[in-house]
């Protein structure tokens, strides 16, 4: 009778010693409280248009970068992989300006970015929707850059590569391993994804003759069919016996990409052209389908930078 009268006694002391008792065997993983947050690494921006420097966050710089580079309303597994291909990129070009800076941004040298103001300008009413989605997406893939020998890679983008990209070796010469050619299916929804650009032959002729004064161009018999890449895109155009490259061929009439035809017709000279940009890396609307299909970013990223490591 008197052990029964025990047993609340002894069920009250086991139910506060045993957990004490027990923390004393097993390990001690969880921490009592949420891990502090690192602070993230600085940047210094300099700023072409107002000629200043701004020290700022890597992840407040890349929100602006990401913000400029694609469409807000994209998938958000193709905003990851755009941060990743910027933060790959402004590690790639840290410090290699002369504007005692390390990035900037003029888009034709570092990265396009976007000021505060002018995301504000730019979004309108859905302003903190979109900057909220963008932020996510950097900071989801925070420190992550892609890597190739253990180094950032050369990530550069563009904005649709007219079904496949091309090789770094055909527009600059030099071939990277991580930047070959791969199909860039699902980019035909982008505005303007085909464009024209028409103008007299003599305009057309007094264009080249002024880039090339060796060129003998009298008519549309002096230009001969192009030449492309295994991409489909201009390699060259032998044009009055004069080689001239699709790059150049670009540049000199404004075309939106290199990968173009050309017809002659009653007198003046057209220009029939798929995509948007130089074609090299990734393609963006070519991201923003993968990311339709279901795929995340890290399989976008490992398709348009063959060979190339995710690190984090």
């Amino acid at each position: 009778m008197k052990s029964l009268l025990f047993l609340p006694i002894y069920y009250s002391l086991a139910t506060i010693i045993l957990p004490f008792i027990t923390t004393l065997f097993l390990p001690n993983d969880t921490p009592s409280s949420p891990p502090p947050v690192v602070n993230s690494a600085e940047i210094s921006v300099f700023n072409h248009e107002t000629q200043n420097v701004t020290t700022m966050t890597m992840e407040d710089y890349l929100t602006g970068v990401v913000a400029a580079e694609m469409p807000a309303a994209f998938e958000t597994e193709a905003l990851k992989a755009q941060a990743v291909a910027a933060r790959t990129y402004t590690m790639y070009k840290k410090g290699s300006n002369d504007h005692d800076a390390d990035v900037c941004t003029d888009h034709s040298h570092c990265q396009a970015y976007l000021s505060e103001e002018k995301m504000r300008t730019n979004w309108g009413e859905a302003y903190d929707f979109y900057l909220s989605k963008v932020k996510a997406c950097v900071l989801e893939t925070r420190g992550e850059i892609l890597t190739y020998n253990d180094e950032p890679i050369l990530a550069v983008f563009h904005s649709m590569g007219g079904g496949q990209t091309v090789n770094s070796g055909d527009v600059w010469g030099s071939q990277l391993p991580y930047l070959v050619s791969v199909p860039s299916p699902g980019e035909e929804v982008g505005t303007n994804y085909y464009s024209t650009h028409s103008l007299p032959f003599e305009e057309f002729a007094k264009t080249i003759k002024t880039a090339y004064p060796e060129a003998e161009i009298n008519s549309f018999l002096d230009v001969s069919v192009p030449t492309l890449s295994e991409s489909g895109h201009v390699k060259s155009v032998l044009i009055g016996k004069v080689s001239v490259p699709g790059t150049e061929i670009r540049k000199l009439f404004n075309l939106r990409s290199t990968k173009f035809t050309l017809t002659f017709s009653e007198g003046n000279v057209t220009f029939n052209v798929t995509g948007y940009g130089h074609g090299v890396g990734m393609s963006q609307y070519g991201a923003n389908a993968m990311a339709k299909e279901g795929k995340t970013y890290k399989e976008i990223l490992s398709h348009y930078y063959q060979g190339a490591t995710l690190t984090e």
